[in-house]
């Protein structure tokens, strides 16, 4: 029988971070010692997060260690596999190991984020009309300045399609074909 040599919370006395039966780091605890769970998508999050940071391909024990090393291995690669059958991260093999990275940035994430959000709402319109009462008048201003350079054609024809590629990549989404499949 072997043991494992990994650094654990329940072993050092950290009691913030309390391992389940896998040994995986699911929980928080606060002082008083009530149990806090994760919400939904924040590990997927802070996995891309470190994607991002890292600007090239990483390892899953990269990111791990990035994560500051609370996490099991298998946990990091369980929520990459979910993140790739997303289409949000591509794996690739170097020597023996498997090396991520994020199909999009983090800017084109977050508007992909905002449109699947947008597309959940019966009244968009009056969705929109709420995101853009929240903006600061600086980002009303450069939203102003990128409808301009869109030109507004598409409010004319009548149609929720886009008018221009604004990136002039041909995709409009501003990568340049990076990451497209």
């Amino acid at each position: 029988m072997t043991t494992r040599d990994t650094w654990s919370p329940r072993r050092h006395g950290d009691p913030g971070w309390p391992e389940n039966d896998s040994g995986q780091t699911d929980q928080a605890q606060t002082a008083s010692g009530a149990v806090i769970r994760r919400q939904p998508g924040e590990l997927e999050g802070a996995v891309l997060a470190a994607l991002w940071d890292a600007r090239m391909p990483v390892s899953t024990g990269a990111i791990q260690h990035n994560l500051g090393g609370g996490l099991a291995h298998s946990t990091i690669a369980t929520t990459l596999g979910r993140l790739i059958t997303k289409g949000h991260v591509e794996r690739v093999r170097v020597r023996r190991v498997w090396m991520y990275h994020a199909t999009r940035s983090q800017e084109e994430y977050a508007s992909a984020r905002m449109l699947a959000l947008l597309g959940q709402v019966a009244d968009q319109d009056a969705a929109l009309r709420h995101f853009v009462s929240g903006l600061s008048p600086r980002q009303v201003r450069l939203l102003w300045l990128v409808l301009g350079a869109a030109g507004g054609d598409s409010c004319e024809r009548g149609t929720d399609e886009p008018a221009h590629d604004l990136y002039g990549d041909g995709d409009g989404s501003g990568a340049g074909g990076i990451g497209q499949t």
